[in-house]
């Protein structure tokens, strides 16, 4: 046989088994519960040439959850650079105000600013006036458009904001009481919450916390049974009143007096540094984000980008004009980008589209740094799922009521690499169920 023949013999080979792997894709989706009552959108593309592999309501405008996530991230790391860091900066003025210029680090602890208040004190043994906040990194917008009031509780939506530390989020304790009645609550953070405790004891834990902001905005109800004590997170009501609380935990820490009050103002040009502290860089944060899907850590990333893209105050309106210029060779599907994380109701895309760029970031110089962001079967999202293939593929999760996707690339059998995406929306089915339908499928694709 020559080599002709035998390569036409392999391709035809090829062409077939892909065949036979699109029919059982087709064969999966239309046997699914899923497919009668919810929408279905399927697009697989090979990530080098863009040829289309698979597709199945490949253009519908669908909800992509946290799949957004790696195109805001990508947008975000290429314009800013994988070793740029976060710097919140000290000065001080002759009549020993202090001034921090903050940077929006979505990392900052109160860990960092005793550390940077110990180097305050090594270069200023005396007692501080004044202490002057500088917040002009990005805008005060604490929530995206298209968030639901209701999360207002939920330890994955904190507020965002300049003026940030621990995430904006604080620990709550809750345990039976002595009498074995009631219970007690316990706050060990300086911040002031005020609870309604309505919580009893119970043959389980089984409790809500709600905020009713049309009652009150400082007032957190805590429902349901506690039967052992139990810790959860809890995001602040105010994000100002919560930093300046740490931040006047964390003089005290670094022995620092402070006699002035707290103000918010721009640095002047007539002080002098005397301090300074930076994050890890930001391909460490970005790897966080992805792995964890860290919706207030790419709400800060996505804001601080925008802003370095516009060279104007950080924002998600500014953020997502450098999105747009990032993949604006890309063939429009008319999509909405709403905020970073994608958990706006309003953000839409479609499977097309996400495949698209995808192969995008494939042929960027830089994809073998940026895909070693994203998650792989035993690590954060994908911890539990497709191990079989841990090898082979990496690809971020996307989840919120009624909606599921993931999104990524995967080396498959026949030795491709293809860019994949699965979108899944308004179903009502038990989120595992789904979840083991988009396995399913990524098994499926991973035979071509």
């Amino acid at each position: 046989m020559n080599k002709i023949k035998f390569f036409v013999l392999v391709l035809a080979l090829v062409l077939i088994n892909s065949t036979a792997n699109a029919a059982n894709l087709d064969s999966l989706i239309q046997k699914s519960k899923l497919n009668k009552t919810s929408t279905i959108a399927v697009s697989v593309k090979d990530a080098k040439s863009g040829r289309v592999v698979y597709e199945y309501n490949q253009n519908k405008l669908m909800n992509p959850a946290s799949v957004q996530k790696i195109f805001t991230m990508y947008s975000a790391y290429n314009e800013l650079g994988a070793d740029y860091v976060f710097k919140t900066t000290a000065y001080i003025d002759k009549k020993r105000n202090l001034y921090v210029k903050l940077s929006a680090d979505p990392t900052l602890t109160k860990g960092s600013l005793v550390t940077l208040l110990k180097l305050v004190k090594e270069k200023c043994n005396k007692p501080i006036e004044d202490i002057v906040l500088d917040t002009s990194v990005i805008d005060n917008k604490q929530w995206g458009t298209g968030w639901m009031w209701d999360d207002d509780t939920n330890p994955l939506l904190p507020k965002v904001s300049p003026l940030s530390v621990n995430e904006n989020k604080i620990e709550i304790s809750i345990a039976p009481s002595k009498n074995g009645a009631t219970t007690e609550v316990k706050n060990k953070s300086s911040y002031n919450m005020n609870f309604v405790n309505m919580t009893k004891k119970g043959n389980s834990n089984s409790v809500t916390f709600e905020r009713m902001p049309w009652i009150t905005s400082d007032l957190t109800y805590i429902t349901g049974t506690l039967n052992s004590p139990m810790k959860t997170y809890l995001p602040v009501s105010s994000t100002e009143r919560y930093f300046i609380s740490e931040f006047n935990s964390a003089l005290a820490s670094a022995g620092i007096k402070h006699s002035g009050a707290f103000k918010m103002a721009p640095i002047p040009s007539d002080v002098t540094k005397i301090a300074e502290i930076s994050s890890v860089p930001l391909s460490e944060i970005v790897s966080t984000t992805l792995k964890n899907s860290n919706n207030f850590y790419s709400e800060m990333i996505f804001k601080v980008a925008g802003g370095h893209y516009t060279k104007a105050k950080g924002s998600t309106d500014g953020a997502i004009q450098m999105f747009e210029k990032t993949f604006s060779d890309i063939k429009p599907d008319n999509h909405i980008i709403a905020d970073a994380c994608g958990i706006s109701r309003n953000n839409l895309m479609s499977v097309d589209w996400i495949t698209n760029a995808l192969d995008k970031i494939y042929s960027d110089d830089n994809f073998e740094n940026f895909v070693q962001l994203l998650p792989k079967p035993i690590e954060g999202t994908l911890s539990n799922r497709l191990l079989n293939i841990s090898l082979k593929l990496r690809a971020k999760t996307g989840t919120a009521s009624g909606i599921s996707s993931i999104a990524g690339y995967i080396d498959t059998k026949s030795g491709k690499k293809y860019s994949f995406a699965l979108l899944i929306q308004n179903h009502n089915t038990d989120i595992v169920e789904v979840k083991k339908f988009e396995d399913s499928l990524i098994n499926e694709i991973y035979k071509m």
